[in-house]
């Protein structure tokens, strides 16, 4: 793949250095300002730099567009990537709402262009084991996942400003920004749940923190993010022969460990890959293979998991 970036985050630089480490190309990078565009330009030995998104669509020697923006921007930007037949690695979530992923989808296939959701969960070697060994535990009666971190704008929202990580206007809120990880770790595992409300802290109109309930089938998922508290990440399944832990956060699941009703123990260790090359990957090899059906495959399941969040959102209780 021959990428051009849009943003400048930390997220961002985290994927240019996983689609380089996987081999991609890193023709262009893009921001508001030039100066920072030719910065990162310069730190990773792009060919291109670029305040002009319009400029950046045109470039031949970019094919897929990356797009880190916050997530009220996420349909705009990657309406006009797809319009301009540029394949797209979109950042979680996948939208502000699911009428727009929706509309994306449609135009992608349409075109036959290629639209992936950048989500680190569901490509991590763990989880995909995971999915297998819960098997082992037997009927399932309770889930529990916790991904919460004091955000470094938190005292910057205290203190009257309007971070976009913090703004309605910008889809933000912590069951935006961190528990659809949570979201997609469940979905992925567990499938669709039949029932969601979502109890949330809310401050000036955003949730800061909150819980979601997901409700399957004779099974409960409670899912924990917090932006405005000092946690620690982790989670637990829980079976009648047994249940998984781990003490990390659902993004970057490396290791858990399986107890049994009789106290035996087994531990999965995965730890030691780049967390982002796993995602990066998966997409290279669905290109390079013109694996469409694959691709959709995920898409489909990424429209899914905006169903839900969306659907989540709206049953809020404040």
């Amino acid at each position: 793949m021959k990428i051009g970036t849009l943003g400048t985050s930390f997220i961002t630089e985290s994927l240019i250095e996983a689609f380089l480490e996987a081999g991609n190309e890193v023709n262009a990078i893009h921001s508001r300002s030039i100066e920072k565009a030719e910065k990162l330009k310069e730190k990773y030995h792009a060919k291109k730099a670029y305040d002009d998104y319009d400029a950046m669509l045109k470039d031949e020697d970019v094919d897929t567009i990356y797009v880190g923006l916050p997530n009220a921007l996420h349909y705009e930007y990657t309406k006009k990537a797809l319009l301009n037949n540029k394949n797209v690695v979109l950042e979680k979530p996948f939208t502000a709402t699911y009428e727009e992923a929706l509309e994306l989808r449609e135009l992608a296939v349409q075109r036959h262009i290629y639209l992936f959701e950048a989500i680190l969960t569901i490509h991590q070697p763990a989880v995909i084991q995971m999915k297998e060994d819960i098997k082992k535990l037997g009927a399932l009666h309770l889930a529990s996942f916790n991904f919460s971190k004091y955000s470094s704008k938190y005292d910057e929202f205290l203190s009257g400003k309007n971070p976009n990580i913090f703004n309605p206007e910008m889809a933000g809120g912590a069951l935006m920004d961190m528990n659809i990880y949570n979201i997609h770790l469940s979905q992925y595992l567990f499938g669709k749940p039949l029932k969601y409300y979502y109890v949330a802290n809310d401050e000036k109109g955003i949730d800061t923190s909150g819980v979601a309930i997901l409700k399957y089938d004779n099974f409960i998922a409670n899912l924990i993010t917090a932006k405005d508290s000092v946690s620690k990440s982790g989670g637990i399944i829980m079976g009648e022969k047994g249940c998984i832990t781990f003490d990390e956060a659902t993004s970057i699941i490396s290791k858990y460990t399986i107890t049994y009703k009789d106290n035996t123990v087994e531990v999965h260790d995965f730890k030691g890959n780049n967390r982002y090359v796993n995602e990066i990957n998966a997409m290279k090899k669905i290109v390079e293979n013109d694996d469409y059906d694959k691709h959709l495959e995920l898409l489909d399941y990424s429209l899914e998991v905006m169903k839900t969040l969306c659907e989540v959102k709206t049953n809020t209780i404040k």
